[in-house]
Protein backbone atom coordinates (compact mmCIF):
# COMPACT_ATOMS: atom_id res chain seq x y z
CA UNK A 1 0.00 0.00 0.00
CA UNK A 2 1.45 3.50 -0.63
CA UNK A 3 2.35 5.79 1.77
CA UNK A 4 -0.13 9.12 2.14
CA UNK A 5 2.13 11.74 2.55
CA UNK A 6 1.19 15.06 4.52
CA UNK A 7 -0.01 17.80 2.91
CA UNK A 8 1.60 20.27 5.06
CA UNK A 9 4.90 19.04 4.91
CA UNK A 10 4.88 16.32 2.49
CA UNK A 11 6.35 14.09 4.68
CA UNK A 12 5.52 10.45 4.11
CA UNK A 13 5.81 9.51 8.26
CA UNK A 14 1.90 9.92 8.22
CA UNK A 15 -0.32 6.91 10.01
CA UNK A 16 -3.70 5.79 10.49
CA UNK A 17 -6.23 7.59 13.22
CA UNK A 18 -7.77 5.97 15.80
CA UNK A 19 -11.30 7.01 17.28
CA UNK A 20 -13.59 5.66 20.14
CA UNK A 21 -12.16 4.16 23.70
CA UNK A 22 -9.74 1.17 22.01
CA UNK A 23 -8.66 -1.77 23.89
CA UNK A 24 -4.89 -0.58 25.34
CA UNK A 25 -3.44 -3.85 24.55
CA UNK A 26 0.40 -4.20 24.17
CA UNK A 27 -0.08 -4.36 20.30
CA UNK A 28 -2.01 -0.46 20.67
CA UNK A 29 1.22 0.56 22.73
CA UNK A 30 3.57 -0.96 20.06
CA UNK A 31 1.51 1.10 17.10
CA UNK A 32 1.61 4.42 19.37
CA UNK A 33 5.41 4.32 20.24
CA UNK A 34 6.23 3.69 16.51
CA UNK A 35 3.78 5.89 14.73
CA UNK A 36 1.71 3.43 13.31
CA UNK A 37 -1.38 4.96 15.22
CA UNK A 38 -2.62 8.02 16.77
CA UNK A 39 -5.35 8.40 18.97
CA UNK A 40 -7.72 10.91 18.00
CA UNK A 41 -10.60 10.88 21.09
CA UNK A 42 -13.47 9.12 22.11
CA UNK A 43 -16.35 10.81 19.62
CA UNK A 44 -15.87 10.61 15.69
CA UNK A 45 -18.06 13.47 13.26
CA UNK A 46 -18.06 13.30 9.84
CA UNK A 47 -15.32 15.91 9.09
CA UNK A 48 -13.17 14.77 11.69
CA UNK A 49 -9.86 13.71 10.06
CA UNK A 50 -7.81 10.17 9.48
CA UNK A 51 -4.37 10.55 9.22
CA UNK A 52 -1.90 12.35 11.33
CA UNK A 53 1.49 13.59 10.66
CA UNK A 54 4.47 12.03 12.94
CA UNK A 55 6.78 14.79 11.68
CA UNK A 56 4.99 17.90 11.73
CA UNK A 57 2.04 16.97 13.89
CA UNK A 58 -0.60 17.78 11.73
CA UNK A 59 -3.81 16.11 11.33
CA UNK A 60 -5.56 15.83 8.02
CA UNK A 61 -8.41 13.94 6.12
CA UNK A 62 -6.25 11.93 2.86
CA UNK A 63 -9.38 12.27 0.97
CA UNK A 64 -9.91 15.64 1.13
CA UNK A 65 -10.31 17.54 -2.42
CA UNK A 66 -7.95 20.04 -4.03
CA UNK A 67 -9.21 23.28 -3.87
CA UNK A 68 -8.30 25.79 -7.16
CA UNK A 69 -8.85 29.34 -7.05
CA UNK A 70 -8.93 32.10 -9.10
CA UNK A 71 -8.52 36.00 -8.53
CA UNK A 72 -10.36 38.25 -11.34
CA UNK A 73 -14.23 37.75 -11.05
CA UNK A 74 -13.92 35.40 -8.21
CA UNK A 75 -12.18 37.04 -5.29
CA UNK A 76 -12.21 40.47 -7.10
CA UNK A 77 -15.19 42.32 -8.75
CA UNK A 78 -12.67 44.54 -10.49
CA UNK A 79 -9.07 45.26 -10.25
CA UNK A 80 -9.40 47.62 -7.39
CA UNK A 81 -13.06 46.04 -5.37
CA UNK A 82 -13.04 42.44 -3.59
CA UNK A 83 -15.79 40.48 -4.59
CA UNK A 84 -18.69 40.23 -2.16
CA UNK A 85 -18.70 38.04 0.59
CA UNK A 86 -14.70 37.16 -0.80
CA UNK A 87 -13.44 37.40 3.37
CA UNK A 88 -15.76 35.24 4.00
CA UNK A 89 -15.65 32.82 1.09
CA UNK A 90 -12.01 32.52 1.80
CA UNK A 91 -12.43 31.42 5.39
CA UNK A 92 -15.06 28.73 4.54
CA UNK A 93 -12.45 27.51 2.37
CA UNK A 94 -9.39 27.22 4.40
CA UNK A 95 -11.40 26.21 7.25
CA UNK A 96 -12.70 22.96 5.61
CA UNK A 97 -8.98 22.64 3.47
CA UNK A 98 -6.08 24.11 5.13
CA UNK A 99 -3.68 22.36 3.11
CA UNK A 100 -5.19 21.48 -0.34
CA UNK A 101 -5.98 24.60 -1.09
CA UNK A 102 -4.09 26.37 -4.15
CA UNK A 103 -3.90 29.43 -6.43
CA UNK A 104 -4.75 28.84 -10.11
CA UNK A 105 -4.37 32.33 -11.70
CA UNK A 106 -2.36 34.44 -14.12
CA UNK A 107 -0.90 36.11 -11.19
CA UNK A 108 0.79 32.83 -9.88
CA UNK A 109 3.56 30.99 -11.63
CA UNK A 110 5.12 28.49 -8.43
CA UNK A 111 5.66 31.71 -6.22
CA UNK A 112 2.49 31.77 -4.10
CA UNK A 113 3.70 35.05 -2.39
CA UNK A 114 2.74 36.81 -5.76
CA UNK A 115 -0.88 37.20 -5.59
CA UNK A 116 -1.05 38.29 -1.70
CA UNK A 117 1.37 41.21 -3.66
CA UNK A 118 -1.12 41.25 -5.93
CA UNK A 119 -4.42 41.49 -3.81
CA UNK A 120 -3.15 41.51 -0.22
CA UNK A 121 -3.77 45.10 0.27
CA UNK A 122 -7.28 45.02 -0.65
CA UNK A 123 -8.02 42.59 2.10
CA UNK A 124 -7.24 42.75 5.88
CA UNK A 125 -4.65 41.65 8.24
CA UNK A 126 -6.44 38.75 8.95
CA UNK A 127 -7.63 37.81 5.51
CA UNK A 128 -3.94 38.26 4.04
CA UNK A 129 -2.85 35.72 6.69
CA UNK A 130 -5.34 33.12 5.68
CA UNK A 131 -4.15 33.35 2.26
CA UNK A 132 -0.77 32.67 3.12
CA UNK A 133 -1.93 28.78 3.40
CA UNK A 134 -2.82 29.05 -0.46
CA UNK A 135 -0.12 27.39 -2.19
CA UNK A 136 1.11 27.94 -5.49
CA UNK A 137 0.37 26.31 -8.81
CA UNK A 138 2.72 26.08 -12.14
CA UNK A 139 0.66 26.11 -15.69
CA UNK A 140 1.44 26.98 -18.92
CA UNK A 141 -1.40 27.55 -21.53
CA UNK A 142 -4.20 25.59 -19.75
CA UNK A 143 -4.79 26.21 -16.16
CA UNK A 144 -6.10 22.42 -16.55
CA UNK A 145 -2.34 21.48 -16.62
CA UNK A 146 -1.97 22.20 -13.04
CA UNK A 147 -4.48 20.24 -11.72
CA UNK A 148 -4.19 16.53 -10.20
CA UNK A 149 -7.01 14.45 -12.20
CA UNK A 150 -5.93 11.68 -9.49
CA UNK A 151 -7.58 13.45 -6.80
CA UNK A 152 -11.27 14.65 -6.45
CA UNK A 153 -11.05 18.61 -6.81
CA UNK A 154 -13.05 21.98 -7.48
CA UNK A 155 -12.05 24.93 -9.41
CA UNK A 156 -13.54 28.25 -8.65
CA UNK A 157 -13.20 30.49 -12.18
CA UNK A 158 -15.30 32.72 -13.62
CA UNK A 159 -14.45 31.43 -17.60
CA UNK A 160 -12.59 28.79 -19.36
CA UNK A 161 -10.94 28.13 -22.15
CA UNK A 162 -11.86 25.87 -25.08
CA UNK A 163 -8.91 23.71 -24.25
CA UNK A 164 -9.52 23.54 -20.75
CA UNK A 165 -13.33 23.07 -20.95
CA UNK A 166 -12.64 20.02 -23.41
CA UNK A 167 -10.24 18.75 -20.71
CA UNK A 168 -12.52 18.84 -18.23
CA UNK A 169 -15.28 16.89 -20.38
CA UNK A 170 -12.69 14.63 -21.33
CA UNK A 171 -11.81 13.40 -17.65
CA UNK A 172 -15.41 13.15 -16.24
CA UNK A 173 -15.28 16.08 -14.43
CA UNK A 174 -16.51 19.37 -16.03
CA UNK A 175 -18.95 19.92 -13.20
CA UNK A 176 -15.99 20.13 -10.79
CA UNK A 177 -15.73 23.59 -11.99
CA UNK A 178 -17.42 25.83 -10.17
CA UNK A 179 -18.38 28.93 -12.37
CA UNK A 180 -18.80 31.90 -10.69
CA UNK A 181 -20.81 35.20 -12.26
CA UNK A 182 -20.01 38.19 -10.37
CA UNK A 183 -21.48 40.15 -13.26
CA UNK A 184 -25.04 38.08 -12.79
CA UNK A 185 -25.24 37.78 -9.02
CA UNK A 186 -22.70 40.53 -6.89
CA UNK A 187 -22.84 38.37 -4.06
CA UNK A 188 -22.70 34.45 -5.75
CA UNK A 189 -19.87 33.65 -3.24
CA UNK A 190 -22.36 33.65 -0.56
CA UNK A 191 -23.85 30.92 -1.95
CA UNK A 192 -21.09 28.52 -1.38
CA UNK A 193 -20.66 29.85 2.36
CA UNK A 194 -24.09 28.83 2.78
CA UNK A 195 -23.83 25.58 1.38
CA UNK A 196 -20.48 24.41 -0.04
CA UNK A 197 -20.11 22.29 -3.20
CA UNK A 198 -19.04 18.54 -3.16
CA UNK A 199 -16.78 17.38 -6.28
CA UNK A 200 -17.46 14.33 -8.22
CA UNK A 201 -15.48 11.50 -7.25
CA UNK A 202 -12.95 11.34 -10.36
CA UNK A 203 -12.28 7.48 -9.18
CA UNK A 204 -15.98 6.82 -9.85
CA UNK A 205 -16.07 8.26 -12.71
CA UNK A 206 -12.88 6.68 -14.20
Amino acid sequence: MPQISCPNCDSANTCRIMYGMPDYTDKLEHELETGKVHLGGCILTDNDPNRHCNNCEVDFDSKAPNIYLDIDGVLLANDLTPANYAKEFIATVLERYPYTTYWLTTHCDGDASVPIQHIGHLFDAETVELMRQIKPTSWQTAKTRAIDFSRPFLWFDDDLFYEEKETLTKNGVLDNWIEVNLAKDPDHLARFIASFPLPLDVSITG
